[in-house]
């Protein structure tokens, strides 16, 4: 019989293969499905209600950076709550709506607000899931568990595109495609409220904290940590980057397929790596420590970067520098997570993830702009932008290695 989060194993240790570990990761994979599936046909629903690239930038910047801001909000909620599951569930329900009352939009204004409304329920739940799921383990067993979560959104993010793929070959307008996203979206939102239990732990009247209070009871190496996050992510850029390199580098076809349907497959076949390191590298983390394993992912990731400035795009070349990218974003992803929870105080855990979550949207927003200006003032050498972005992820790895931290007491493994 599956054991909670709270049962006893052998040796009165808690198993980290149980009903919520199990019940986070279905969420994050039906919820990547429905979030995938939907983001691939956005910009032809736009299109068909008249608007542009501009009204797209617009969206998606507007939505990155509220759900930056909603990740902090419910980082800190999940400190001051009794009860942070419904907290989750509520953010699994909104995305899963907002995504898919994009259908219904008869305007580039009411897709903005759908669109908004879907990515703050997502940044308000991701804090209260990544709490649940730490209290569900043990410390020694943490890296199994968000390396299963991560897997779970990873191959949802393969899965999305696919049925995109199909229902428009099938002649499905691109805006009935947004309704059938409700059905991951609901299981998603299901998979939280039936499998997942809180730890009695977790069940305890909240503290009331100012949110500056919070942050300052993270502690100094957690705060030194979140500054290399925000170095590395400086240089850690959107793969829809990666995509357009890869449609404008490929010339002619490969196998009957176009530039633009390659870039594409190479874009599912990192997501595929990308859920098949998950897992691996999660239990490699509880094997030899989250810092090691990070500190080679990150120097991975500023070698992959590189290769994309220095090697021929070709199609072998392209696939091998994506597969290396699924790698990478797979490590980061799940040793980043793993090594905020050992640095994290138990009592501020929320906060904390929260505020990481919150730094790698900033990450983003600068790398991704970085790379795109520098690609845009160089248009025949984007090389420039992909050495100074790995300039930047090297730098990460070099401050993550030359810091001394000590871990939480309460959390601490080897």
């Amino acid at each position: 019989m599956t054991r909670g989060p709270g049962d006893a194993g052998e040796g009165g240790a808690r198993a980290w293969l149980n009903r919520t570990t199990v019940g986070i990761a279905l969420a994050s994979l039906f919820n990547d499905v429905s979030h995938e599936l939907g983001t691939a046909v956005l910009p032809a629903v736009l299109l068909a209600l008249g608007a542009g690239p501009a009204a797209l930038g617009w969206i998606e910047g507007s939505a990155d950076g509220l759900s930056a801001l909603a990740k902090l909000w419910g980082g800190v909620m999940t400190d001051r709550v009794a009860r942070r599951k419904p907290l989750a569930s509520i953010g699994y329900l909104v995305t899963a709506v907002g995504v898919a009352a994009i259908g219904l939009c008869t305007s580039w204004a009411q897709v903005f607000g759908c669109r908004v409304a879907a990515w703050i329920g997502r940044g308000s739940r991701s804090a209260p899931r990544d709490v649940l799921m730490a209290e569900a383990t043990t410390p020694a067993t943490t890296g199994k568990a968000f390396g299963m979560e991560r897997a779970g959104d990873a191959l949802g993010a393969v899965i999305g595109p696919l049925v995109a793929v199909a229902l428009l070959a099938r002649g499905v307008e691109a805006r009935h495609v947004m309704f059938a996203s409700l059905f991951p979206g609901l299981l998603a939102f299901l998979s939280i409220v039936l499998l997942v239990r809180e730890t009695p732990a977790a069940l305890r009247p909240g503290r009331a904290r100012s949110f500056l209070g919070s942050l300052r009871e993270t502690g100094k190496p957690f705060h030194r940590y979140l500054a290399v996050i925000l170095l590395f992510g400086s240089g850690d850029f959107s793969r829809t980057l990666l995509i357009l390199y890869a449609t404008q580098h490929l010339t002619g076809g490969l196998f009957s397929w176009k530039a633009g349907t390659l870039a594409i497959a190479l874009y599912v076949l990192h997501n595929a790596v990308s859920s098949l390191a998950a897992f691996p590298i999660g239990a490699l983390t509880d094997r030899v420590g989250r810092r090691p394993v990070l500190i080679t992912g990150y120097l991975f990731a500023a070698a992959t970067t590189a290769g994309f400035a220095l090697l021929t795009p070709t199609p072998l070349a392209l696939t091998v520098l994506f597969i290396c990218s699924g790698t990478y974003i797979a490590c980061e992803e799940v040793a980043e997570k793993a090594y905020a929870v050992q640095l994290l105080p138990e009592a501020v855990r929320g906060t904390g993830l929260g505020a990481l979550a919150a730094v790698n949207g900033a990450g983003d927003f600068i790398s991704s702009g970085l790379v795109g200006m520098l690609w845009a003032a160089l248009p025949a050498s984007p090389a420039t932008g992909f050495f100074a972005a790995a300039a930047l992820q090297l730098a990460g790895a070099v401050t993550l290695a030359a810091q001394r931290t000590r871990p939480s007491p309460a959390t601490a493994v080897s």
